[in-house]
C-alpha cells in the first residue's frame, strides 16, 4: 500500500486520486481517437457524466447506510460528528458512480434531443479503460482488497478491464447496431464484478443474505443489458434512441 505519493507543501498527494485523474483523461483521450471530430456534443456530455458519476459515487454509501443507521440509532447517535460523517461519507463507489453518470447523461440527452445509445456505445470502452486506472489506484490505497485469493483482487479487476477495454474498442469499431457496445459491456462487467465480490473484503458496502450490495446491482446491470441487446438486435432499424 502506498496512499501517499508525494507531498507539496505539506499536503500531502495521494496515489488513488492520481489514478483517478489519469483514468479520467486517458478515458477522454479514447473518446476523443473513437469519435473523432464529428460530434460537437461529446465533450460536454462527457464533462456532465463525469458531474453526475462523481454524486453518484460519493452518495451510494450513504443510501445504502441509512437502514442501518436508523436501525442502530442508539449507537450512532452517539459517535461525534466527525465520526458519524466519515463512517456514512468514507469511500466512493464505483457502482454510484456508473448509475449517477447514465442518470445524468439521460437527462442531458434527453432533455437536447442527443441520440443516447450512440453515445453510450462510445463511453463504454472508455469507462473500461478508466475503472482499470481506478482499481490500480484501489491496489496502492489498500481499499477493495480480497480476502480469499493471494493475487490482490484490485489488480486481478484492473487486468481483466482493460482487456475489456480494448474488446469494447474493437467492438465499437465493427457493430452496426447502436446500443451492441454498451450492452457488451454491461454483461462483461457484470458477470466479472459478480464473480470477484467472493474474493473481496466489501463487508463494509453492505451484505444481504447471500449476495453484496454489489452483487445485487451486478444482477441489474446484467438483465438490463441482456434485455436491451435483445431489443435492439431484433430491432435493428437505425441508430437512434
Amino acid at each position: 500500500m502506498h496512499p501517499v505519493l508525494f507531498e507539496v507543501f505539506g499536503r500531502q498527494i495521494g496515489t488513488y486520486g492520481l489514478f483517478l485523474i489519469i483514468g479520467a483523461v486517458s478515458a477522454w483521450v479514447l473518446v476523443r481517437l473513437l469519435a473523432g471530430k464529428e460530434n460537437k456534443d461529446i465533450p460536454l456530455v462527457f464533462l456532465i457524466c463525469i458531474c453526475g458519476g462523481f454524486i453518484g459515487a460519493f452518495l451510494l454509501r450513504p443510501i445504502m447506510k441509512i437502514s442501518e443507521i436508523i436501525v442502530n440509532w442508539d449507537v450512532f447517535g452517539q459517535m461525534p460528528l466527525v465520526a458519524l460523517l466519515s463512517y456514512v461519507f468514507g469511500e466512493i463507489v464505483f457502482y454510484g458512480g456508473l448509475i449517477g453518470g447514465v442518470i445524468a447523461m439521460i437527462l442531458f440527452c434527453r432533455g437536447f434531443k442527443i441520440p443516447i445509445l450512440p453515445i453510450a456505445d462510445l463511453f463504454a470502452p472508455a469507462l473500461a479503460l478508466a475503472h482499470g486506472f481506478g482499481r490500480i489506484g484501489c491496489f496502492f490505497g489498500g481499499c477493495c482488497r480480497g480476502v480469499v485469493m493471494n493475487l490482490p483482487i484490485q489488480l486481478v479487476e484492473a487486468a481483466c478491464l482493460f482487456m475489456l477495454a480494448a474488446v469494447l474498442t474493437v467492438i465499437y469499431k465493427k457493430s452496426t447496431i447502436a446500443g451492441f457496445t454498451v450492452c457488451i459491456y454491461g454483461i462483461s462487467y457484470a458477470l466479472l464484478r459478480f464473480f470477484l465480490e467472493f474474493f473481496r473484503s466489501d463487508t463494509v458496502r453492505g451484505i444481504y443474505g447471500v449476495f453484496s450490495t454489489s452483487q445485487y446491482i451486478s444482477m441489474v446491470l446484467f438483465t438490463v443489458s441482456v434485455v436491451l441487446l435483445c431489443w435492439r438486435s431484433l430491432d435493428n432499424r437505425g441508430e437512434k434512441l
